[in-house]
């Protein structure tokens, strides 16, 4: 009867699928799962590393997929679509590739990429604090809200590289002690590097004794 009323449908396209499985095999077969050999920042495959390494603040990203196909359509429904229950499936994805990527790092925490408040009541939920709750669980560590983000940000989509990292300087700061943490930063997607950068120079700044990060997907240049 629950099934009947709440169909289990595919993350991607929304179609109903059978229960037990999160994606139809048509949208399956356009997701881009990162493998071979990457980049050992910004966790591309090395041919399209485009990250600014000197700047990074993070030790090292790891994300699942290229921002495209599917993987896009999957983030766009999460956050346009305002379906917090995509988190489910994002999270999971994350949380197997940080335990084989990051299986040596003792990790004290995972904390999120912070919203504004009044983009959090938009959407009504802040995305990257799904996600982080979820992988936080599966993990079995403590998650952490450690950062604020200042009003003053406008937005990345017309910025270059370059710009980007300008943009977010200066523009997070930590509520909380992290002093001697290793921390794990996640958020969906990284582009340039720059405000996962951003956000881990402040927590290590604020006394983090290391900074990994971790997204859904990763942007490639075309």
């Amino acid at each position: 009867m629950i099934s009947y009323l709440f169909p289990n449908k595919c993350v991607c396209c929304g179609n109903i699928i059978p229960e037990k499985i999160s994606i139809c095999d048509e949208c399956r077969k356009n997701l881009h799962r990162i493998e071979g050999k990457l980049c050992e920042f910004c966790g591309r495959e090395i041919p399209h590393c485009n990250c600014r390494r000197s700047e990074n603040g993070f030790r090292r990203n790891v994300s699942v997929f290229r921002y495209d196909g599917s993987a896009a359509q999957i983030v766009k429904r999460f956050k346009m679509g305002k379906i917090p229950q995509i988190s489910v499936y994002i999270s999971n994805e994350m949380s197997m590739l940080i335990e084989r990527e990051y299986g040596a790092v003792e990790f004290d925490c995972v904390t999120f990429v912070p919203m504004t408040r009044i983009k959090e009541m938009r959407r009504g939920f802040n995305h990257a604090e799904l996600i982080a709750k979820r992988v936080s669980d599966n993990l079995h560590l403590p998650m952490r809200s450690l950062l604020k983000r200042s009003l003053g940000i406008h937005s990345q989509k017309s910025l270059n590289s370059v710009n980007r990292y300008k943009n977010v300087r200066g523009k997070f700061h930590t509520v909380k002690s992290v002093q001697g943490m290793t921390v794990l930063l996640v958020d969906d997607v990284i582009t340039t590097g720059a405000t996962l950068s951003e956000c881990a120079l402040q927590l290590k700044s604020a006394g983090a004794a290391a900074v990994f990060s971790a997204t859904f997907a990763s942007t490639y240049k075309k």
